[in-house]
């Protein structure tokens, strides 16, 4: 009787385990279309509690940083206006790069390039715009960061 309460318990916790996991990288996903879709190109820098101006590294261009559930954001403008010209990502952990494509394709459509075992994807558009979903492992496993960033080259 004792070994089969022992068995329930250690049961019920695995499955706790992976709909919170589940939940999690959900959650990834939603955030990343959020914040998309609130900081677009080429519109006015949004006022955000949460995103922050710093000193920016070009001049003449605002510089934004900020944490949004566990995402490191910066945003920059383009020179001498409050539009924003480069939108930067960053998820630390494991490759998340499947978890947020689908939400990056909702917002921006599909990639023009993909390599899905480099976990790399990419997109091109005229008037030097460009995109890309990416993972830079790490020196440890889980130990790197998934990438979204949107940009004039």
């Amino acid at each position: 009787m004792f070994r089969k309460l022992i068995c329930h318990c250690i049961m019920l916790t695995a499955v706790t385990i992976m709909l919170v996991s589940v939940t999690v990288a959900s959650d990834i996903s939603a955030d990343v279309e959020g914040i998309l879709l609130e900081i677009r190109q080429d519109q006015p820098v949004p006022a955000l509690s949460w995103l922050k101006r710093v000193k920016s590294i070009n001049v003449g261009c605002a510089h934004y940083r900020g944490s949004h559930n566990g995402i490191e954001v910066t945003v920059e403008t383009h020179p001498d206006s409050n539009r924003a010209s480069s939108v930067l990502l960053q998820i630390p952990g494991v490759d998340r790069t499947k978890q947020v494509l689908p939400a990056v394709k909702r917002v921006i459509g599909p990639p023009r390039y993909s390599s899905p075992k480099e976990s790399h994807y990419g997109w091109e558009w005229p008037k030097y715009r460009g995109a890309s979903v990416h993972y830079i492992r790490g020196n440890k496993s889980g130990d790197g960061v998934t990438v979204v960033s949107l940009f004039y080259q």
